[in-house]
């Protein structure tokens, strides 16, 4: 488990963005390999007229848990993000004199399992209320973040729940073992390929998929080579798309952009600018 966060590092479509409206926190080095961020509202705020302002949510292959305090009202929402497998767009705030804030815990693909109380069979490209499978959480956590107003402190709050929840259930080591392979291989291996490494059947490499990820292991690998494939793009001073369809094992050049801009909603020249303003 361990090596999988050393092995991935999931990134946004803005991945540069730090301000008080989003900053991501590092959980401590117990979580690392369980929690990807913590993330929200640096501080309560008002929310800013802006209709016009669009965001872009990409498949970023984690779950995020996210709570929404409005302090003036008293009132507290939120809602469990499962995996995604298409980007979509979001509308900007309306303007608004309560104060409110943001928190959110974002979860590896394979370890959200470890946190939720059913199974995530079929849960993919859906929003659920958060007590739909994080009933403890949020009765542990939701009534100590109106008195927490820094992101850090709700993320000090939060890490003591989490810790706590640590061991009480597991991941199928076989499961573990066909994400190392996908991970190792960018997504580029076939389920024959994953099958003969992990020694189990397709069938049951569905079954573990489904159950801890509400996806299929040839969605996950899919979504392992756009992701590997964007982070290229973000990372590598040298990107060259030409060099991306032999590394990640695309047929050519159209390929690659025509599977890119169906995850990502954009050609890889128009997400550059995007996560780079």
């Amino acid at each position: 488990m361990r090596a999988l966060n050393r092995l991935y590092h999931p990134i946004t479509a803005t991945p540069f963005a730090q301000d008080d409206a989003y900053t991501e926190l590092v959980p401590c080095e117990a979580l690392r390999p369980y929690i990807r961020c913590f993330w929200g509202t640096t501080h309560p705020m008002t929310a800013t007229a802006d209709p016009d302002a669009m965001g872009l949510v990409i498949p970023d292959t984690c779950m995020d848990v996210i709570f929404s305090v409005n302090y003036t009202a008293n009132r507290l929402g939120g809602h469990f993000c499962t995996l995604d497998e298409h980007s979509f767009c979001t509308q900007g705030k309306e303007g608004s004199r309560d104060l409110y804030a943001t928190f959110a815990i974002r979860f590896y693909a394979w370890t959200a399992y470890l946190f939720v109380e059913e199974e995530l069979r079929g849960s993919k490209n859906k929003r659920y209320p958060i007590d739909a499978f994080f009933r403890r959480l949020q009765r542990d956590l939701a009534p100590l973040l109106f008195d927490l107003p820094s992101l850090e402190a709700k993320a000090r709050a939060a890490e003591d729940i989490l810790l706590h929840r640590l061991g009480q259930r597991t991941v199928h080591s076989d499961l573990l073992n066909a994400v190392h392979y996908v991970l190792s291989t960018s997504g580029r291996g076939t389920i024959r390929e994953a099958c003969a490494f992990t020694a189990m059947s397709p069938r049951r490499m569905e079954r573990l998929f489904d159950a801890h990820m509400g996806l299929s292991p040839k969605s996950f690998a899919s979504l392992i080579r756009y992701q590997l494939l964007w982070q290229d793009m973000m990372h590598s001073p040298h990107f060259s798309i030409l060099d991306a369809v032999d590394k990640f094992g695309y047929t050519d050049q159209a390929h690659l952009l025509h599977d890119f801009k169906r995850r990502h909603l954009m050609s890889p020249r128009e997400a550059i600018l995007l996560a780079r303003k």
